[in-house]
């Protein structure tokens, strides 16, 4: 009997091997279609994830170029301003004998005409004196601040009572303050005041003075500033632009109190 039913439970394994067989390999295959369903949804969600990182890329790259432009249009008007004028100044000392110890309150008027340099009173190299000059401004115009006000105070050395002494003690300033090295600005403005007192530039360094103290907070000093360049200088073109800062100034000057 025993025997009989051993027989039997082999058979109806037999018979029913096949059947397993299929159930297993059909879950594996379910399995392996449900990884193939879930691997193709990370893919479509990375593909997505991507794509969308492009985008924010080509908006970024179109900000930068931008900005890029932007800056590029600021230093070229920046460069042709510097260049604007120097022509201007270099025109105004051609046309005068030299910067006297006399303050004006205007600058004189240019004449086409450039003084015939036999006729100028210098101890110095004329010719060398200007491409020594040429060299420090280069510099500036390219926007190289910090090599130019090293090449104009080297000038300044070679040249301290020279036909352009005033001038490239302003450029100092001017790159100081173009880089916001306000004290240093200040005290460069103050240099050219204090030497050149007839030259051209007299109402902008202070101006420039005053905006520097501005920027500095130091308001009282702003203040003094600007209504010494209103009394010295009281139609030039600064002293309208120092009356504007002025009310700024004493209007925070008076919320302080």
């Amino acid at each position: 009997m025993k025997k009989i039913i051993t027989v039997f439970l082999l058979s109806l394994l037999l018979a029913l091997a096949p059947q397993v067989q299929a159930e297993k390999q059909s879950t594996e295959q379910r399995l392996q279609k449900l990884e193939r369903l879930l691997d193709s949804k990370g893919l479509v969600e990375m593909l997505l994830k991507l794509e969308q990182l492009q985008k924010e890329v080509q908006v970024l790259r179109g900000e930068v170029e931008m900005q890029s432009h932007t800056l590029e249009s600021i230093k070229k008007r920046q460069r042709d301003l510097y260049v604007d004028i120097d022509r201007r100044l270099l025109k105004i000392e051609r046309s005068s004998s030299g910067v006297s110890q006399t303050p004006v309150t205007a600058a004189p008027v240019a004449t086409d005409k450039p003084e015939p340099v036999a006729e100028q009173k210098s101890k110095y190299d004329l010719a060398k004196e200007q491409k020594a000059y040429q060299t420090a401004f280069d510099l500036l115009r390219d926007l190289r601040y910090d090599k130019s006000i090293v090449s104009f105070r080297s000038f300044l050395k070679d040249y301290p009572d020279g036909r352009y002494a005033h001038i490239a003690q302003y450029w100092i300033g001017e790159a100081n303050y173009a880089q916001r090295n306000f004290k240093n600005a200040i005290s460069d403005y103050q240099e050219l005041i204090k030497r050149y007192p007839s030259s051209p530039k007299m109402a902008e360094a202070m101006l420039k003075i005053s905006y520097s103290y501005y920027e500095l907070n130091d308001l009282k000093m702003a203040d003094q500033n600007l209504q010494r360049l209103i009394t010295s200088y009281p139609d030039s073109t600064e002293a309208g632009q120092a009356r504007n800062l002025q009310k700024k100034v004493r209007l925070k000057l008076k919320g302080k109190s």
